[in-house]
Order: C-alpha cells, then sequence, then structure tokens
C-alpha cells in the first residue's frame, strides 16, 4: 500500500546513514518488508524475558564477552545457519571488517575483505522479516550486499537519536482508508527508550538480541575505522561463539546503556563527509559480494 511505502521512506530518513552510498557498507539495500506488517499483531519480543530453553549464543571477542538470545521462531533458515556456522567453529578468529561509528559492525564473513560469506548450499537466505523483530540496539541482523538476502554474515547494531521531530513524523503517518495511526506508540517509544537504528527495519533479518554484555557492545561499536573502506583501525575480531540454551539465573539480562548513541548532529555531520566523498569511494561489498558453500 502506498502509505506503507512512505513508511519505510521515513523509517529510512531516520537513519541518514543508509544514503552513504559511497562509504557505507549498508546504503545499498533496498528490499523493505515493511508492507508485509500488520501492527495489529505486533509483540515486542526483545522487550520481553527469554523463555527456558532459548537458544543463546555466547560470543567472545578479543574486546570482551557479548550474549545474545536467538529468535528461531521467527526467522528458523537465518538461526539455523548462525547456529551450524558455529558449531563448526566458523566465526571463531573472523574480524569485523566493517564498522559506522556507533550504528554498526559487521562480522562473519568467509575472506578478509568481508565480500564473501557461506550457507550449507552456496544459496542466499532470503530475509525472514518480523513485526515482532526490530533493529533495537545491540539486535543482531543478517547481512550481505544481495538485496534481501543473508548469509553467514551478520552485524551488531547500535542507536541513534530520535528527536520529537522524528517522533512526530512516525506518528503523523496513518492509514489512508481508516486515518488511523500506523505506528503504534509502543513501539516509537521503544525506539528511543531502548536505542534503535529504525531505517534498518524491514531490510535485513533481525534473529537475534543482546541481552548481556552492552559494555563490550560500546567497545566495538565506538571503535574508529577507515572513512573510506569502513574496517576497524584496529583489529576487532570474535575469539570463539558458544551455544547454549537459556535458564533463569544462568544468565543476567542487562538493560542497554541508553548514555551512547549517535547524535542528530553526528548523523548530519557522517552526511556531510559522505556527500564530500562519495564520489570517490567505490570499494565497497556490494560490488562484488558473493555467497558459497
Amino acid at each position: 500500500m502506498k502509505f506503507r511505502r512512505k513508511l519505510a521512506a521515513v523509517l529510512a530518513g531516520i537513519i541518514t546513514v543508509t544514503a552513504f552510498s559511497g562509504c557505507s557498507m549498508l546504503g545499498n539495500q533496498t528490499t523493505n518488508a515493511l508492507g508485509t506488517y500488520d501492527f495489529t499483531q505486533m509483540d515486542l519480543v526483545q522487550l520481553n524475558k527469554p523463555s527456558e530453553g532459548q537458544d543463546v549464543a555466547v560470543i567472545e571477542t578479543n574486546l570482551g564477552t557479548i550474549t545474545a538470545v536467538l529468535y528461531a521462531e521467527f526467522a528458523p533458515k537465518t538461526v539455523a545457519n548462525f547456529k551450524k556456522r558455529a558449531e563448526e567453529g566458523f566465526y571463531d578468529g573472523k574480524p569485523f571488517f566493517a564498522l559506522q561509528k556507533g550504528i554498526y559492525a559487521i562480522t562473519g564473513a568467509s575472506n578478509d575483505e568481508g565480500t564473501e560469506g557461506i550457507t550449507d548450499d552456496g544459496k542466499f537466505i532470503e530475509n525472514e522479516c518480523s513485526v515482532n523483530l526490530w533493529p533495537f540496539k545491540g539486535a543482531l541482523l543478517g547481512y550481505s550486499s544481495q538485496q534481501g538476502y543473508s548469509d553467514s554474515r551478520f552485524f551488531f547494531t547500535g542507536a541513534l537519536e530520535i528527536t520529537e521531530e522524528n517522533k512526530k513524523e512516525l506518528r503523523g503517518y496513518t492509514d489512508q482508508e481508516t486515518s488511523a495511526q500506523v505506528i503504534p506508540d509502543e513501539l516509537i517509544t521503544a525506539f528511543e527508550k531502548r536505542g534503535s537504528v529504525p531505517g534498518f527495519a524491514g531490510t535485513y533479518t533481525v534473529f537475534g538480541q543482546v541481552i548481556n554484555g552492552f559494555d563490550t557492545l560500546d567497545k566495538i561499536l565506538w571503535s574508529a575505522s577507515d572513512k573510506s573502506t569502513m574496517k576497524p583501525l584496529e583489529e576487532i575480531k570474535i575469539v570463539k561463539v558458544t551455544l547454549d540454551s537459556y535458564k533463569d539465573g544462568k544468565f543476567t539480562i542487562e538493560e542497554p546503556t541508553s548514555d551512547k548513541y549517535l547524535t542528530a548532529k553526528e548523523i548530519a555531520e557522517l552526511q556531510n563527509e559522505s556527500n564530500g566523498t562519495s564520489g570517490s569511494n567505490s570499494s565497497t561489498a556490494g560490488s562484488s559480494d558473493s555467497s558459497s558453500n
């Protein structure tokens, strides 16, 4: 529906980094599933306590450890591929090959350049987007430069400042037939309070959520990177990924750090940098990206 397309546009506008085609590894993704969402059925499961027995990934990095729950119920193929790669030890020693300060950090490639990933059959995994899963701070999202698909690569999301103007704009989108507000206030509040990168919504599969280790996540997300290649200036890598199951008392659940987000001013500065350099930057994952087995 037309208003759904407009909704995708306003969400993308809140993360202006998606327009950084010259310097952003994530700037070439345009396929969006928002038009299929039934917001009346939305359950923000990332805000809920994990279920007993829910899949857990303990991701050790050289900067600390991050614990995340996985959502096989909503993204079965993406989670299955992630778990298979973890069981094989594929992620052990893998570097974060691209990083946009405060916004995302990508890892899980099968080569150092970040241009290839793997699946069992060598084919990309079609996006498994859900109205119940959103790019809140600490979400794990599947990645490849093939629009609407992912492979072994994934990224952690950071958070952007959600301004009063942003919130007003989101609330202003209504159903053309009923005039009802499309985006629930519950989601808008969660974008602001939990931290989020709304422009990733409906474009990438959200398949996990950090529940512990936000301090480590901030260390990763706020590391310096090359403005042209997005590669971290100092090595950041996964040491080991261990799979487990959630059980009360076994894992400590933390709230996201609310004081670490990219401000509207910083976002504007990134935009200006991109506009001034995009013509000279042509090396991104989108130019030679592939998936292999």
